[in-house]
C-alpha cells in the first residue's frame, strides 16, 4: 500500500518530521496556513527589546517530496478498518491519508486587561513585530507591564530591563516561576531579577487591579492550551493523549510536540512538555517510525526532555523529570557559589536514582546532566551526596 503521510501543523515538530520523512525518500504533505513561513518562537520573547535576531525562520521549502497546503485543518474523519482517514480543510477541500501526524502546537490564552485593551501575548511573529515597532518609534525608555510569571513573562520583563526599559511583573502568587522551577532555583532567579531592576506586584488576583496610565506596552503571559481538532467528533479537553510511541487512540494518527501529552514510558506527564527540544525530537522520532521497517518501528520514544530559558543575563535549564514541589533533591554549587544544580531523585533513600536536574547559569553542567540521564550509568542519591563525586567526569562514562 502506498503511504500518504499528512502532517497538520508547521511548527518545529511538524517541519522536522516533514524534512526527515522527505530525506528518507517518502512523500509528505504539510498543512498549515503559513507553511514554509513559520519561525522559532523562543527568540520572540527573549529578544524583543534588543538588536539580536528575534525572527529565526524554520528552513523548509516545498519540493518534489514535500507539498505545502496553506490552509487550516478543521476536522478528521477516519476510514473504516483503520486504514487512515480524511483531513477536512477550512476551504471545504479534503485530503486523504494513510498516516497522520498532529503537530498543531499551542494557542496562547488571551485575558482581557481592562486598562490596556491592546495587551497581547508574544506568541506570534506579528505580535513581536508590533512591540518591536513601538520600541523603534519610542525616543525614551518604555514602561513595560507583564501579567504572568512563567518562562515567557520573565523573559519579556528581564529582556526589557536589560535593554534599559522599565518592567513590572504582576504575579498571582508571591513569586515568579512557581509552576516551572523548584524553590531554590526560582528564589535565586527572583532575587537576581529584583537586583537587576525588575519590579514585581504580588498577589494580583484579577487583571482589574492593574493600574491605568502606567505602562506604554503591556504583555500577557498566562499560559497556553494545545490547539486540537476533532477526530470523528472526538475533541480532547486538553492535549492529545499518546503512548510512548506517540500514537493516539485513533489508528494511524500520532501527535507530536506541544499538542501531545505522553501517558506511558519514563517521561509520562500530566501535561505537554511544551519545549523546543522535545518538539524537534518528536518530529525526528515519528519520521523514523513512519518510514521504518516493522522491527525498527518497535522502539519507543526515549530521548531525555530538556528545556532552556534565558532571562536577561540569567540562564536556567531543566533536564529529565523535575518538579516545582520536589523534596527529594540535593543542591550542588560550583566553587564560586554563583552557579548551582538541583538534582531530583525518585525517592529519599540513598539508593534512589537520579531522574532530573535543574541548572542555573552553568551550561557545561547542563550538558553533563543530559549526558548522564541519557546514559546507562545513572547515579544514586548517595553518589551525588558524596562531595568527592565528580558529576562531570561521571557524564563521560
Amino acid at each position: 500500500m502506498t503511504k500518504r503521510i499528512v502532517i497538520i501543523g508547521g511548527g518545529l515538530a511538524g517541519i522536522t518530521a516533514a524534512r526527515e520523512i522527505s530525506e528518507r525518500g517518502q512523500a509528505v504533505t504539510l498543512i498549515d496556513p503559513n507553511a514554509g513561513e513559520t519561525c522559532e518562537r523562543p527568540p520572540l520573547s527573549k529578544h524583543l527589546f534588543d538588536s539580536s535576531r528575534y525572527h529565526l525562520p524554520f528552513h523548509l521549502e516545498s519540493s518534489e517530496l514535500i507539498t505545502f497546503v496553506r490552509d487550516t485543518a478543521t476536522e478528521i474523519t477516519l476510514a473504516e478498518a483503520g486504514e487512515g482517514g480524511t483531513v477536512h480543510l477550512a476551504t471545504e477541500e479534503t485530503l486523504d491519508f494513510t498516516h497522520c501526524i498532529l503537530a498543531t502546537g499551542l494557542e496562547a490564552n488571551r485575558p482581557e486587561i481592562p486598562q490596556y485593551p491592546d495587551a497581547l501575548p508574544v506568541y506570534s511573529l506579528g505580535e513581536a513585530e508590533w512591540i518591536r515597532d513601538m520600541v523603534a518609534e519610542s525616543s525614551a525608555p518604555l514602561n513595560v507591564g507583564v501579567l504572568g510569571s512563567g518562562y515567557l513573562g520573565m523573559e519579556v520583563a528581564t529582556s526589557a530591563v536589560a535593554a534599559g526599559h522599565e518592567a513590572t511583573v504582576y504575579l498571582r502568587g508571591a513569586e515568579p516561576l512557581r509552576k516551572q522551577l523548584s524553590a531554590p532555583v526560582r528564589q535565586a532567579l527572583f532575587a537576581k531579577h529584583q537586583e537587576a531592576g525588575v519590579k514585581f506586584v504580588a498577589h494580583t488576583s484579577s487583571p482589574d487591579e492593574i493600574p491605568a496610565n502606567t505602562h506604554n506596552v503591556f504583555v500577557t503571559s498566562v499560559g497556553a492550551r494545545p490547539a486540537v481538532i476533532p477526530i470523528d467528533g472526538d475533541r480532547p479537553a486538553e492535549a492529545w493523549e499518546v503512548n510512548e510511541k506517540l500514537a493516539t487512540s485513533h489508528p494511524r494518527v500520532w501527535a507530536a510536540g506541544d499538542c501531545a501529552r505522553i501517558t506511558d514510558g519514563p517521561y509520562a506527564l500530566d501535561y505537554p512538555w511544551a519545549c523546543e527540544p522535545v518538539a524537534e525530537s518528536h518530529g525526528k522520532y515519528l519520521a523514523e517510525q513512519l518510514t521504518a521497517t516493522s522491527v525498527e518501528a518497535e522502539e519507543p520514544w526515549r530521548d531525555v526532555p530538556w528545556h532552556w530559558s534565558f532571562q536577561g543575563p540569567e540562564k536556567v535549564f531543566t533536564a529529565g523529570l523535575t518538579s516545582p514541589d520536589a523534596t527529594n533533591t540535593i543542591i550542588r554549587h560550583d566553587p564560586s557559589g554563583k552557579k548551582f544544580q538541583v538534582f531530583h531523585f525518585d525517592g529519599a533513600e540513598p539508593e534512589a536514582l537520579l531522574i532530573g536536574v535543574e541548572t542555573l547559569n552553568w551550561p557545561p553542567m547542563q550538558a553533563a546532566a543530559r549526558r548522564v540521564l541519557a546514559g546507562n550509568n545513572i547515579p544514586s542519591r548517595a553518589q551525588i551526596n558524596d562531595p568527592d563525586f565528580d558529576f562531570k567526569a561521571h557524564s563521560r562514562l
